[in-house]
């Protein structure tokens, strides 16, 4: 009888030091608010078995059969979605399997598209989120290699159904800082990007209509004052300057379409740049080149559409930003000195 006793004393013991570890672990357990984020992968396949084994040697729990004997009390131990999940050590087994329950936690990132921006530009910043870019360019077109843009996004966006066959998005990434989920990326990105140009530009495109100009014209016009120019006042001007010399049949000269070829980041050409033959050459060729060369923000665009009224031709910027305007090649060639003392 006394041994009968001892037994039942002990296994009350055992169910009671059992009880004490188990149901803190199980429901009432909570992670320091210093603990670290633990990232933890659920693969497609993985039993409970799995998970529990996997979440005792990534440290969120002290004791894995106590994850999977909770199983027989939760159903929903044995109902996790394959993901990536942000843990911390010290979390229940019941917010636990909850989370893996109701699958991958969706995390919502800012990306920020600086005016002037090139889809190269973009890209690489989008990289560093962890997007590809070939799932970038797959959408956008590459310049580089002459891949033109996906059409299927010109029935949802009017703006694009007109551009050549070859065209990308150049151009028509409206530049802001915008919100989406990092599992829709570069989709999601491309889209908000594409709704915000239809946004700002529908008053323009309408304005460009009545002033018998292809808003594409004014769009690359744009992206070259978007590179050229500083600030909302000197984008006007520079824009005047530019549209003086389509007008009269003189070549653009600008540093900045050469500089989308070669890609060497110099804010001026040298005599060996000026040598590249393509048609982004504005020294060599006369009038626009056929596409933009980066995504313009509001005021390039605005003074593309509505340039200064002006009697220059010439223009330049020294090491400090300062603008220097001239009507005359001598003149330019004094600004030149004052500038660059050359």
């Amino acid at each position: 009888m006394r041994k009968i006793l001892f037994l039942l004393g002990l296994l009350c013991l055992s169910a009671a030091v059992f009880l004490a570890f188990f149901v803190p672990a199980a429901w009432l357990s909570k992670p320091s608010s210093e603990a670290p984020t633990i990232r933890f992968e659920i693969k497609s396949g993985e039993t409970a078995k799995d998970i529990a084994a996997h979440l005792k040697t990534d440290g969120v729990i002290l004791w894995q059969t106590g994850y999977r004997i909770y199983g027989f009390i939760d159903a929903t131990v044995g109902r996790p979605k394959a993901g990536v999940f942000n843990l911390k050590s010290g979390m229940s087994y019941r917010s636990l399997a909850r989370m893996f329950a109701l699958g991958p936690q969706k995390e919502e990132i800012e990306a920020k598209v600086i005016e002037g921006w090139t889809l190269e530009d973009e890209a690489r910043s989008l990289e560093k989120m962890g997007s590809a870019p070939a799932a970038f360019f797959a959408l956008t077109g590459n310049p580089k290699n002459d891949k033109p843009f996906n059409r299927e996004l010109a029935q949802d966006y009017s703006f694009l159904s007109g551009l050549p066959k070859s065209a990308t998005l150049e151009g028509y990434l409206f530049p802001n800082t915008y919100r989406v989920w990092r599992d829709q990326l570069p989709e999601a990105l491309i889209r908000k990007q594409l709704d915000e140009f239809g946004k700002q530009t529908a008053a323009m495109r309408d304005a460009a209509q009545k002033q018998g100009k292809n808003f594409r014209d004014v769009l690359i016009l744009a992206s070259i004052v978007e590179k050229e120019a500083t600030d909302a006042s000197d984008k006007k001007i520079v824009a005047g300057i530019l549209s003086n010399r389509l007008r009269i049949g003189m070549a653009l000269q600008t540093d900045s379409t050469i500089n989308y070829v070669i890609q060497a980041g110099r804010a001026r050409a040298t005599l060996k740049d000026l040598e590249l033959v393509s048609p982004y050459n504005t020294y060599k060729n006369k009038g626009l080149p056929p596409a933009p060369i980066c995504n313009p923000g509001h005021d390039a665009l605005d003074a593309a559409l509505n340039p200064a009224k002006t009697d220059y031709l010439y223009y330049l910027h020294d090491a400090d930003g300062k603008s220097y305007y001239a009507k005359t090649l001598e003149e330019h060639k004094r600004n030149r000195f004052k500038a660059y003392g050359e």
